[in-house]
């Protein structure tokens, strides 16, 4: 581990602006969960790990054991910045609360745009990498279209492969994405969650002209629900548990999966997620302030 953790912090110094990975699936797939304990495991290895949450809920709180945060969408009648929306977890995993309604977004004036997107670089620029969990892109797209990385959470749960093929789709068509990482969730063995991701691919490539790439694979493990109900991330409850150690392990080569399908400039997440919540809303009529 220490060897791994020595790479990804030399893939980490290299970047001026830290990647950014979406996790995309269903409602019941576990992103999430994903989401959590892969930043755990960077930083059990060392890093610095961003948790971008654009999900209504609060999730990512109740999942690193913090308090409730203000949101993106309450800035527009705060003052308090990018302060209030952001905490560290006692296992020094920092996380940022980007949830606002798509057309809340796009309302945002240019002033509070400059000054958030400001302040949210800094916070790129000294991280390590951005784990985003984002809504579906049936509802909202935009989180997720404009993340350097995909990373598509695939189950063997009979809906998670029409709801993947249909992100895909809906990725593809309206926002150009090309290139889509996969992971297989709760698989019972390495044997099922390949059939997944051939059963995927098959789909995909009859229909779509897209690029799919298998990063791995998280096994079926009751302790992740038990890890819950306590509200305490796997990693810290059960680190000896089958599942913890495949979020371990692919934590370990989280950067590797870093390939944008442009070449990434110093343009930040936020002011992307901003500026495209605008553009598209002015394409559909609206006016923003």
């Amino acid at each position: 581990m220490q060897d791994q953790a020595a790479s990804l912090r030399l893939l980490a110094a290299q970047q001026n602006r830290a990647p950014s990975f979406a996790f995309i699936g269903s409602e019941h797939s576990g992103t999430s969960t994903l989401v959590t304990e892969l930043s755990l495991g960077l930083a059990y290895a060392g890093l610095r790990p961003l948790v971008v949450d654009c999900c209504l809920g609060q999730v990512q709180t109740r999942r690193l054991g913090v308090p409730s945060t203000a949101t993106l969408e309450s800035q527009v009648v705060s003052v308090g910045g990018l302060d209030e929306m952001m905490i560290t977890s006692r296992q020094g995993v920092q996380l940022v609360n980007l949830y606002a309604r798509p057309e809340q977004r796009a309302l945002f004036s240019t002033q509070l745009w400059l000054r958030l997107g400001s302040e949210f670089g800094a916070l790129e620029r000294d991280a390590s990498a951005l784990l985003i969990d984002v809504p579906n892109p049936g509802l909202d797209a935009i989180p997720a279209s404009v993340a350097d990385n995909l990373v598509l959470v695939l189950t063997p749960a009979a809906e998670s492969l029409t709801t993947a093929y249909a992100n895909i789709k809906r990725l593809a068509s309206q926002y150009g994405r090309q290139r889509f990482n996969v992971l297989i969730n709760r698989a019972r063995h390495l044997d099922e969650a390949r059939e997944l991701f051939t059963r995927l691919s098959a789909v995909t490539g009859e229909f779509l002209t897209v690029s799919l790439r298998w990063v791995g694979f998280v096994p079926h493990d009751n302790t992740v629900r038990r890890s819950q109900t306590l509200h305490r991330p796997l990693m810290e409850a059960f680190p000896d548990s089958e599942a913890a150690a495949a979020f371990s392990q692919l934590a370990a080569v989280l950067l590797h999966w870093d390939a944008p399908e442009t070449a990434r400039d110093s343009t930040g997440y936020m002011d992307l997620l901003i500026a495209a919540s605008r553009d598209w809303a002015e394409a559909d009529g609206a006016k923003p302030l």
